[in-house]
């Protein structure tokens, strides 16, 4: 099978096609294919010619698409490990970000990092501390001016075996760890996406706005498509964020026919897209919509095929997902082509581990189907000691496949933990029903309350409903009572701080009660953007428990009105229809 960098040369011979970067001041630069070569060899001799040699690992904090992909395949042709690391987006929470930065430098040992003029300043001065001694700062221009002497320099041999990058998971519940992803990785999971997943031929166009430090972005859209000959469109991540409205733009403009999201990107453009923005796109170019990476919700999937259905939206473009880094990428995909499909199971019977269907009248939750794990991969659904269980059985997935990748750089241990008895053992929650793969949530973040499951985006998605919290904005966990007990426990952003807090505290109590049946020991209302979250923007849960405890949340101040005066239930906002959810973890 052809690593990436022999593929990379092969395509050399078809010079009508490219990839198109659009940078964030609205500039585009369109790189065929002959050209994307040339530039990573070019920067892969700049690399070489540093002193570093084939194993070494560097460290790439790029924000603009065209500075870091083409680094980045630089990086790979000269045999090296490249570590992508996400740019700062702002100035605020320099200290959180220095950690990481420096953490990930020391972990992977990278020698080199390389950024562009605008960062480096930041990053020298103010991130790197004392790892600055160890490691090289290369700006990304200068990996351009290569002495011409050295423009014959031999590549190494890249085989598969090689390690390519290490992708550090984004620390949801732990300190970020360096998974090794090796080119027979990046090979077989590229196929299983384009062919097996996605059925694709080189008359297909990807559009992308996803971060390219992350696998979805970076393995789903750089690598994967030159596999099958894709073009691509890359969009800046945070040009998407400003303005919705862009992402399906560019699909309109470009003609594209594979793009994929998170959950939030779908409720964002369904909700902040404007009619006249929307008025003139022509969306029916449009068959494969993946979404993944976090939790979805069947509702948000819904409500964007209705709202762009007008604009030649199919519903069968829809295609949930499941994946994470430790996998390479993708693990399942929903059967291209067919509608949404979910299970809508009774909440009693899921407490104790079941996932049966819900009669009428029962309480319930709707779950998406993720589909089939791919050809040549296993999925296991086991019980705590290991053993499979049947149809409906929740339980721990366990994968295995030529996709799961060779453990953690570095840690020994948690590799033995992870990727133990030829499994890799996922710690997500799920079922199988019909074939099909539905995902619960991590068998780590259960909440287990008089010995029954709760399961904390149940309680998160109830919550989202509440009139004035912000919707996904919130974290559930348990924690040990003074009788010794676990009790359960919201942390949650506010919508507006002039809020009631008394009144809102007992609407979301309320709400989780009368859905769930769990009673919250406590809901704490912090301030809106100061949920602590991953890089890609999961919620840390056991941060958040661990600031709660340590008084280090920004709270809401108390209300405005007079606190002594006695509760009025008229004040209690009401619950917005509920949502329902699935999720689906890691990098799909």
């Amino acid at each position: 099978m052809r690593t990436f960098i022999d593929v990379l040369r092969d395509n050399t011979i078809h010079g009508d096609r490219a990839v198109t970067f659009v940078r964030t001041n609205g500039q585009e630069r369109r790189v065929v294919y002959p050209e994307l070569w040339a530039e990573a060899s070019r920067r892969a001799r700049a690399l070489q010619a540093l002193g570093l040699s084939k194993g070494d690992r560097v460290a790439l904090i790029l924000p603009e698409p065209d500075e870091f992909v083409l680094s980045f395949v630089g990086a790979l042709t000269a045999g090296l490990v490249a570590v992508p690391m996400y740019p700062p987006a702002t100035l605020a929470k320099l200290e959180a970000y220095g950690d990481t930065v420096r953490h990930v430098l020391a972990a992977s040992g990278a020698r080199v990092v390389v950024t562009n003029d605008a960062l480096r300043p930041l990053i020298q001065e103010h991130l790197l501390g004392s790892q600055s001694a160890d490691t090289r700062l290369v700006l990304e221009r200068e990996l351009g001016a290569i002495d011409p002497g050295s423009a014959h320099t031999t590549l190494p041999d890249v085989r598969g075996e090689d390690l390519a990058f290490l992708q550090f998971t984004s620390g949801s519940t732990s300190r970020p760890k360096g998974v090794m992803v090796t080119h027979e990785n990046l090979s077989v999971n590229s196929h299983a996406i384009m062919f097996d997943g996605l059925r694709s031929t080189p008359e297909d166009r990807g559009v992308s706005w996803l971060p390219l430090y992350h696998d979805m972005g970076l393995i789903g859209f750089v690598i994967a498509p030159v596999y099958a000959l894709v073009q691509v469109m890359f969009l800046p991540t945070m040009s998407f964020i400003r303005r919705p409205s862009l992402w399906l733009d560019s699909i309109h403009r470009f003609r594209g026919t594979i793009t994929f999201a998170p959950n939030f990107a779908f409720a964002l453009a369904t909700r902040a897209v404007t009619e006249t923005q929307a008025g003139g796109w022509d969306l029916s170019c449009m068959r494969a919509l993946g979404c993944g990476a976090e939790p979805i919700q069947a509702d948000v999937l819904r409500a964007f095929l209705d709202r762009f259905a007008k604009n030649g939206l199919s519903p069968e473009s829809i295609l949930p997902c499941y994946g994470m880094a430790e996998a390479t990428l993708a693990v399942t995909f929903h059967d291209l082509g067919k509608p949404l499909t979910t299970d809508r199971i009774d909440l009693a019977t899921m407490k104790n581990g079941k996932a049966a269907p819900a009669q009428d009248d029962a309480p319930s939750m709707e779950l998406v189907s993720c589909g089939r794990a791919f050809p040549g991969h296993e999925i296991r659904i086991v019980g705590p000691d290991g053993a499979p269980l049947g149809e409906r059985q929740v339980g721990e997935i366990w994968l295995r496949g030529p996709s799961v990748t060779a453990g953690y750089f570095g840690d020994a241990e948690a590799t033995a933990e992870s990727f133990g008895d030829g499994y890799l053992h996922t710690g997500d929650l799920g079922y199988r029903a019909d074939g099909n793969v539905y995902i619960c949530g991590r068998s780590k973040d259960l909440i287990i309350l008089n010995g029954k499951n709760h399961y904390p985006q149940d309680i998160e998605r109830v919550a989202s409903t509440v009139d004035g919290i912000r919707d996904g904005q919130c974290v559930a966990f348990a924690r040990r009572s003074t009788s010794g007990a676990e009790e359960a426990v919201l942390v949650a952003e506010s919508r507006r701080l002039g809020e009631a807090k008394r009144a809102l505290v007992e609407a979301v109590t309320h709400a989780v009660r009368a859905e769930l049946g769990v009673q919250l020991a406590e809901v704490v209302l912090i301030k809106r953007g100061t949920l602590p979250k991953t890089s890609s923007g999961k919620v840390r849960r056991r941060e958040t428990k661990m600031r709660l405890e340590n008084g280090q949340l920004d709270l809401v101040g108390e209300p405005s009105d007079d606190a002594s005066a006695p509760f009025d239930s008229s004040a209690v906002p009401s619950p917005r229809a509920p949502a329902r959810e699935t999720e689906t973890r890691g990098a799909l």
